[in-house]
């Protein structure tokens, strides 16, 4: 069995239990019985794998799982997603209800569907006038709260998710 994932994806094998399994930065040459890549890359026949918010990384590994278990139950550490036992430390992990109603009182203008996903994930109500913040890429040059974008974050998507919803958070919350 051929297992490939890209560099941003590993960390949601690792999570699964997936064993043997190979990080390609080019997904597209490889001759791989099950890929794994961001669900914007462009790779025809890969498993495709949305990891902004917690909520997606959290279907990711689930994702992961079956697919694996499906075509070759061997190359899994676990024998049922049940058996997954990963904990991240963060209310937004855990149990996110009560501070997405706290933050439904602030109004945000997103520009970057990413940013989008995390911001609703967080609970944030965003808006197209009369924001009380702004947020955008890095990348953009807009006078704004910039978030770090994908090149300036660590690979692991756990990481990365931790340190958007942390970086959003202190600026963001400002207003309580």
């Amino acid at each position: 069995m051929r297992i490939f994932t890209t560099p941003m994806c590993e960390g949601i094998l690792r999570i699964a239990g997936v064993m043997g399994y190979h990080v390609t930065r080019k997904p597209e040459d490889e001759d791989a019985d099950i890929l794994f890549v961001l669900s914007e890359t462009p790779v025809a026949g890969a498993v495709k794998l949305k990891l902004n918010t917690f909520t997606q990384i959290r279907e990711a590994i689930g994702t992961v799982f079956r697919a694996v278990q499906e075509v070759d139950p061997g190359s899994l550490r676990y024998s049922s997603a049940d058996e997954i036992d990963f904990e991240v430390c963060s209310p937004w992990w855990h149990d996110p209800a009560g501070l997405r109603e706290i933050n439904s009182k602030i109004k945000v203008r997103v520009y970057s569907d990413f940013l989008r996903e995390i911001v609703e994930d967080m609970g944030f109500t965003i808006v197209d006038l009369n924001e009380d913040f702004t947020v955008c890429p890095d990348y953009m040059e807009l006078d704004c709260i910039r978030v770090p974008s994908h090149r300036n974050l660590p690979v692991d998507p756990v990481k990365r998710a931790l340190f958007r919803y942390m970086y959003l958070e202190r600026k963001l919350c400002t207003k309580l």
